[in-house]
């Protein structure tokens, strides 16, 4: 009897949310750690895990720097598509990216620590950027939107049942 209450034990402490993974319970919490890392004298060495769509991709002598706009990490480390976001970050990467596959509009998830954010601009706007010095990055591949159309053979009236496919590139 001991050992099935122990179990029950056991399997509700690991079925707890324990809130400290990258998940939509935490998304304002993330926010709020990402707005503070664009200010001057922002924490630094700080190991996080950010993803968003590529803005822009500079190949320097020291290695790469790539521009993103940050967008939160779905549960899957995918990035949400989202129609607003807290800001842009800067990943500094010490190896050379080709910026042909590094494109603007391409979702990529970056973990590293926290450097010293800088300034900048977006066009003609200043703005200071957060830093993540790049130890790991996954760049997704593209999704194209297919439609796809079935006809039934027994009932043709000139309309169509649509889905919408998304297939990777």
């Amino acid at each position: 009897m001991k050992w099935i209450a122990c179990f029950v034990v056991m399997f509700l402490t690991a079925c707890a949310n324990n809130n400290t993974g990258y998940y939509a319970d935490d998304s304002v919490l993330i926010r709020q750690q990402f707005t503070q890392m664009a200010q001057p004298n922002n924490p630094q060495g700080w190991l996080v895990k950010w993803s968003g769509v590529i803005a822009a991709t500079r190949n320097l002598a020291s290695g790469t720097e790539v521009e993103i706009v940050y967008l939160p990490l779905g549960y899957n480390g995918v990035p949400q598509q989202s129609e607003q976001s807290p800001g842009r970050f800067i990943a500094v990467f010490p190896q050379l990216l080709d910026p042909v596959l590094y494109a603007k509009g391409r979702s990529i998830t970056v973990s590293g620590k926290t450097g010293e954010s800088r300034e900048g601009k977006i066009g003609d706007m200043p703005y200071r950027f957060a830093v993540i010095n790049a130890t790991e990055h996954k760049l997704w591949p593209i999704v194209k939107e297919v439609e796809v159309r079935y006809e039934s053979p027994l009932f043709d009236d000139g309309f169509y049942f649509q889905h919408r496919v998304f297939v990777p590139r």
